[in-house]
């Protein structure tokens, strides 16, 4: 409400004392505010203020078979290397914000009864290993990458997983399990399990018995010989399989659960053209959840 008395004639401002608790209000609150700021603008500094260093190892000659275990990054594999020249290398470029620097990763090798033995670690889960390793002919080998791409090319009984990111595959043989799905059948995701959507499968392949689970991407592969066994899971992502022909093939395209109709409507057709048979000694089972199927 507007007022029209003389100025004189207001009340005037009620003064604000400074009483005991209003003391101890300011005594620590002021601390504590400038405390809150100050830790803010820290934490916004680290996010923002990201940088990197290399790292790179001595080489480590790989024998017998191969378990490689990296917290992140890529991993190439080239099979069929003599016996002699058969090595690891690597170099890693490590993200660090203020909170990281001087965290490095740790790289541990061991030679065992089976095998060469390979786990890349990371402080705080913040580095990424970029890995070479040549592979001795016939020597099985297991790699897993919390998210890094593998490539592998000529390598016998392989069991490569990706936690997220893309497997591309030549000419493998033997048994073969590829996996990109970001959660690992022995547990969630978290600081244990690797991050982000399963990436994609491609190339060529000679195997035998082959699971692939891609966890929602694609998978896209050329068979040169027709498979014993052939399991294919990608939760929605489509599936494109090229076999050689002559042959009969028992085919097993598994339909869609009805909850995922309901969901998102009626799966894709699938388009196979290859010869089938009930009989057929070449099995192939495709479960792509609504995802498109060729398979020709």
């Amino acid at each position: 409400m507007t007022s029209f008395l003389p100025a004189a004639a207001q009340p005037a401002a009620r003064e604000l004392l400074m009483t005991p608790a209003r003391r101890i209000i300011l005594l620590l609150g002021v601390p504590l505010s400038l405390s809150l700021l100050a830790w803010t603008c820290y934490a916004i500094i680290s996010n923002s203020s990201q940088g990197s260093y290399t790292v790179s190892y001595a080489p480590v000659r790989v024998s017998g078979g191969l378990t490689m275990n990296v917290y992140g990054g890529d991993v190439t594999l080239q099979g069929g290397v003599s016996p002699s020249a058969a090595q690891f290398t690597g170099s890693g470029t490590v993200w660090y914000g203020l909170t990281y620097s001087g965290q490095r990763p740790t790289l541990a090798t061991a030679q065992t009864a089976t095998g060469t033995k390979i786990n890349f670690a990371c402080p705080s889960y913040n580095c990424a290993l970029t890995s070479t390793v040549d592979v001795p002919p016939q020597a099985p080998v297991t790699v897993t990458s919390n998210g890094g791409n593998i490539t592998a090319t000529g390598l016998s009984d392989a069991t490569l997983q990706t936690g997220g990111g893309n497997l591309t595959v030549d000419g493998l043989t033997g048994d073969v399990s590829l996996n990109t799905d970001n959660t690992p059948n022995n547990g969630p995701s978290g600081p244990d399990g690797p991050f982000g959507g399963g990436g994609q499968v491609t190339g060529t392949l000679a195997a035998q018995n082959i699971s692939v689970d891609t966890g929602g991407n694609n998978v896209d592969l050329q068979l040169t010989t027709p498979p014993a066994n052939l399991n294919v899971t990608t939760e929605g992502g489509d599936v494109t399989l090229q076999l050689p022909e002559g042959y009969s093939y028992r085919v097993d395209n598994v339909p869609e659960p009805q909850s995922q109709i309901d969901q998102n409507g009626p799966a894709q057709p699938a388009a196979i053209t290859v010869t089938t048979s009930s009989s057929s000694q070449y099995r192939i089972i495709v479960n792509a959840d609504g995802g498109a199927v060729t398979i020709d």
